[in-house]
């Protein structure tokens, strides 16, 4: 009964209570100062829509609206912190001089901040900011970021030595990071394989038609995703330029390890490859156009998709731990010996290239003595192409996975590539280093000793005009005396013309450079029309006008274009025949 009594002056008095807070805020209402627009009081507010989802094309990412912070910056009076009236009639709370919240009457919150910082975000998720360009970028424009609410982001980022923005989409938890490509300035995509976009002049043409075949890019995905779990699932632009410096006018740096044949980068946004004016084009003749596509390289779209592969898995590794590093990790080591490493296990010519250059390190004392002088020698005699490609290898062959894995998400955070080895192996990275080029010792012993297939593989195989006789001397070889004294008649030498002519019309005049031949035999071919037949022990060189050179074992047999023969044997005698009959015996 006591209870119910004193309910009702409890009541009474909460009633009054909210009356008071209601009558409260209302006077604070009316007693905000009103704070006008900065482009003046009678300006109107602007509002924005950004769409419900980012954009995928350049073309839409145009079409999105971009607020300047002279539609937007408030016009204060003073300085004082508080709360005051927008011009919308939305609130406003200060902070300090240039740092402020506006609750727009939208829905919309804009904030700036002293350092010239600005966003705009609405309940929805959407979202814009503006980050100034560094005091130091003389000339730069700022970085503008729309967000969208399934995470996905357009950055546009200023590149100062083009004097224009790279707008990229972005979605790192997805693996998604590339480049919006301006097709006004790179044309329509040439070719599309898997998640790659091929764009470039006609230049390119041939390399595009055999890239599909030839490229081995679904085997790359599926082997970095499932051994490394590295990944990208979103568009990679590939940008094909015809020459070294248009290529590195759009960069803007010398690229390490590039000449003017061949350039390329693996950037987190796109790939850049180089070079079309040295791209094979279509002659009319097929065999020519077959063989120009196989001397192609087309591996280096591997080594630089896999760089790209795992900036973007670095991104997704930032994304989910909110860890950006505070610097930048310099590893030049992991950032170009891995993705060598990883083009070497696709392409045998690769691998021979690289093996060959370390081995040719180690003979001139080139390799470096620490891991520390490895780092500092950044990319000097393209050491982290050779050295952190085998460097790369060991522990991917001896730690296992893991430990790429592990290495690769440490440094992305931001841990030293000292500390971040040792951390993950328990060694000193100079006795990685040095194991690294034991195993290599070792491994070379198999790899370079098969060296000349290897580095072939693949490559036109030359046909010699009378296969026959030529598969016949490959297996039987040559059976001659020990002396020319003995050698009674002309047809005891073989006929070199039957064996060693070859079907160079093809080629004779517009290339120069190896082919396989037959069997175990190799082909080197001039431009002027001379060649060499070759293999182990021997070699037979035609020259114009078919006089033919054969050297084998401690012998040599010399043929003219008018039948004349000569035997040289291996003990120094020699018998020469200018015809069927005569024939003249030497010391």
């Amino acid at each position: 009964m006591g209870t119910k009594l004193s309910l009702v002056p409890m009541k009474r008095f909460f009633t009054i209570i909210a009356s008071l807070l209601v009558a409260s805020l209302v006077y604070s209402d009316a007693e905000r100062k009103p704070v006008p627009l900065k482009r003046g009081s009678g300006a109107d507010v602007l509002y924005f829509d950004f769409g419900e989802s980012a954009p995928k094309t350049f073309f839409q990412s145009e079409k999105l609206q971009e607020p300047k912070l002279e539609d937007l910056k408030l016009g204060f009076l003073d300085a004082a912190p508080g709360y005051y009236s927008g011009p919308d009639g939305g609130e406003v709370y200060q902070w300090a001089k240039n740092h402020y919240q506006w609750k727009r009457a939208d829905g919309s919150v804009f904030t700036e901040w002293p350092t010239g910082i600005f966003k705009l975000d609405f309940p929805t998720g959407i979202g814009f900011v503006y980050a100034p360009a560094p005091p130091n970028c003389n000339g730069c424009s700022p970085t503008l970021v729309w967000n969208y609410p399934d995470n996905t982001k357009i950055t546009k980022y200023w590149i100062a030595n083009r004097k224009e923005y790279d707008t990229i989409y972005q979605k790192p938890l997805d693996f998604q990071n590339f480049l919006l490509v301006d097709e006004t300035k790179f044309g329509k995509p040439k070719l599309e394989v898997e998640n790659l976009i091929f764009y470039g002049s006609d230049k390119w043409n041939e390399f595009l038609r055999a890239f599909g075949d030839e490229g081995k890019t679904k085997f790359l995905f599926s082997y970095l995703k499932y051994e490394f779990g590295f990944e990208n699932r979103g568009k990679i632009p590939v940008l094909l330029f015809d020459d070294h410096s248009s290529a590195k006018e759009y960069v803007g740096f010398d690229l390490p390890g590039a000449h003017q044949g061949e350039l390329g980068l693996g950037g987190k946004d796109a790939l850049v490859v180089c070079c079309g004016d040295s791209m094979p084009e279509k002659t009319g003749n097929p065999k020519f156009d077959a063989d120009s596509l196989r001397r192609v390289n087309f591996s280096m779209v591997l080594q630089k998709l896999t760089r790209n592969i795992e900036q973007v898995s670095c991104m997704k590794t930032i994304a989910e731990t909110g860890k950006a590093p505070t610097e930048e990790i310099v590893d030049p080591w992991f950032e170009e010996g891995f993705p060598t490493y990883i083009e070497s296990r696709f392409n045998d010519r690769k691998k021979i290239w690289l093996y060959t250059e370390i081995e040719k390190l180690i003979r001139e004392n080139k390799v470096p003595k620490s891991f520390k002088s490895l780092l500092d020698a950044k990319y000097k005699d393209n050491l982290p192409y050779t050295m952190g490609a085998i460097l790369a290898k060991h522990l991917h062959d001896v730690y296992g996975k893991d430990s790429i894995i592990a290495y690769q998400k440490e440094t992305c955070l931001g841990l030293g590539s000292i500390l971040a080895l040792q951390k993950i192996t328990g060694k000193n990275p100079d006795t990685l280093l040095k194991d690294s080029i034991k195993q290599f010792e070792t491994d070379e012993i198999g790899i370079l000793k098969f060296a000349k297939p290897l580095s072939m593989m693949g490559m036109t195989v030359m046909d010699p005009k009378f296969p026959t006789e030529f598969k016949v001397f490959l297996e039987k070889g040559f059976s001659l005396k020990e002396s020319a004294k003995e050698i009674k008649s002309y047809d005891e030498i073989p006929n070199l013309s039957r064996i060693f002519t070859a079907n160079v019309e093809d080629y004779s005049g517009k290339r120069e450079g190896d082919f396989l031949g037959p069997g175990k035999s190799y082909f080197f071919l001039w431009k002027k029309g001379n060649y060499r037949w070759y293999g182990e022990g021997w070699e037979a060189n035609v020259f114009p006008g078919n006089q033919i050179v054969f050297r084998g074992s401690n012998f040599t047999i010399v043929e003219w274009e008018d039948g004349k023969k000569q035997y040289v044997a291996p003990n120094g005698s020699s018998v020469i025949f200018q015809n069927r009959e005569t024939a003249q015996y030497s010391d």
